[in-house]
């Protein structure tokens, strides 16, 4: 849901981090609001730049963080600093809206929005369907790192050959397990290629209702909830909507999605693996997971990251998995989603440059290795790990960039968790959906929360219902892009 980028501290580089922190706060997983403020790289140990040559003068209407976010305005204010000294002739004005999906089509007939701004990864469609991104292909002809960039995230903001959107931060779901409740409990722990069968057996075998502790903890308050489940459509060979013509209509109410929810409805009732309170929103998973109250939960490396960081926890007792598959055999299905960012394409051409170059300013660059490099000092000095390796990142990993960032990782073996190389293999990532994806999520979350409720509930009834609701009041507002 990456819509929202979760507080990170003034370290965090939002171009080298998966975007889920388990701090609480914003991010782009299924929450209400869209207004995530993603972490910038802060760069100012790099060289000076090249000043370009005298231009006409043009406005740049960069994307500022809010007053109260303290830890981001200094970074950004560095970046304009040296974006300045590079570009002379671009006179830049701060603006500190940030994307909201109910916001979004009242800023562009005003033309108030900014020059450049993330999105979540939920808004491609909407945002290329009514002309609100500008086409990056003729920028891309210039830019030396063009094809660099992770084809798994470019796809998602791809129509007919054209990229309307930089992946900046982005993550495939996947699983996250307490090793040490696994042993305790004398339950193996699963190999890279399980099924559905074996998830079943392995929440429902380390749940100890009496002590307060899941076997999976799933989201199931807000949007989260919605978000989460979408991952078990996916495996299932389902998708939440399809273009039929010149409409989106719902297929979450499919066989897979029945499948999908009638799973969730087994390890709830029959496997009795689930919270006694189950409606659980982001943090609070996080916060059970750290306590060691849940064995299973779905993350990933930030996850990691704030378990043995903020949660005392033994990285050697956390692991990181693929998705299960439905069937053996099958794909290990994860939600892709993350932060992109897009330009205004109601700017100039010439404006519309600078935001293309703003938004690329420090990707690639060697100032995100000495960013990088200020981090793990940190995390050294203070005891603490950087968990790193996802199918994710913003670039290649055989690019030039990707190889110095993997060096430098193996500098600090103590203070790094990566993920088996195996796993970042195994993981199938499959866009989050395209169209009014949080509303989706949220419709799910009450089909959800009456299934954890009810267990005679109608599986099938409930997505069908809640299908042809959303289709009337969300889905048939749509407008596709001819």
């Amino acid at each position: 849901m990456r819509k929202n980028a979760k507080a990170m501290g003034i370290l965090a580089i939002a171009a080298m981090m998966t975007v889920i922190s388990a701090c609480g706060g914003n991010n782009d997983k299924g929450t209400n609001g869209n207004e995530g403020q993603p972490t910038q790289s802060s760069a100012s140990a790099s060289p000076s730049p090249v000043v370009e040559k005298e231009k006409d003068e043009i406005t740049l209407t960069v994307q500022f963080p809010k007053s109260d976010n303290v830890v981001e305005i200094p970074i950004y204010e560095d970046k304009m600093k040296r974006f300045g000294e590079k570009y002379p002739h671009v006179k830049m004005v701060k603006n500190d809206w940030w994307y909201k999906s109910d916001e979004i089509g009242i800023k562009m007939a005003a033309h108030q929005a900014p020059s450049g701004f993330y999105v979540p990864a939920t808004e491609g469609g909407t945002l290329v369907g009514h002309g609100w991104a500008a086409d990056l292909n003729p920028f891309l002809e210039k830019y030396e790192f063009a094809n660099d960039f992770n084809e798994k995230l470019t796809s998602q903001f791809t129509v007919d050959g054209k990229l309307y959107a930089v992946p900046k931060n982005a993550y495939i779901s996947s699983i996250i397990i307490n090793k040490k409740l696994f042993e305790e409990n004398n339950v193996p722990i699963p190999s890279l290629d399980w099924t559905w069968d074996e998830f079943y057996e392995a929440a429902k075998a380390t749940a100890d209702p009496a002590k307060g502790i899941a076997g999976f903890a799933i989201m199931a308050k807000g949007n989260e909830g919605g978000w989460n489940w979408t991952n078990f459509l996916y495996q299932a060979g389902g998708a939440a909507q399809e273009v039929q013509a010149d409409k989106v209509v719902s297929t979450f109410n499919s066989d897979a999605g029945v499948k999908a929810m009638t799973f969730m409805k087994k390890l709830r009732w029959e496997g009795n693996a689930l919270p006694q309170n189950w409606a659980l929103n982001y943090g609070d998973v996080y916060n059970l997971f750290k306590q060691g109250r849940a064995a299973i939960v779905l993350g990933e490396s930030g996850q990691i990251e704030d378990a043995v960081n903020n949660g005392g926890m033994n990285k050697e007792d956390l692991m990181i998995l693929p998705m299960p598959s439905m069937e053996q055999g099958g794909p290990h299905v994860g939600v892709l989603g993350g932060n992109y960012m897009i330009v205004n394409p109601q700017e100039s051409l010439e404006v519309q440059q600078a935001a293309f170059d703003f938004i690329t300013f420090d990707m690639f660059k060697d100032s995100e290795i000495d960013v990088l490099k200020t981090v793990l000092e940190d995390r050294k000095a203070k005891g603490q790990i950087k968990a790193y390796g996802s199918a994710a990142y913003y670039y290649k990993a055989n690019s030039e960039f990707g190889q110095k960032f993997e060096a430098l990782l193996n500098e600090y073996p103590d203070n790094v968790y990566k993920l088996d190389p195996k796993v970042i293999e195994a993981m199938v990532g499959i866009p989050e959906p395209a169209y009014n994806g949080q509303e989706f999520y949220g419709a799910i979350t009450n089909v959800m929360q009456e299934v954890f409720t009810n267990e005679k509930a109608d599986v099938k009834a409930l997505l069908d219902e809640a299908a042809a609701n959303f289709d009337n009041e969300v889905l048939s507002k749509v407008t596709i892009q001819k």
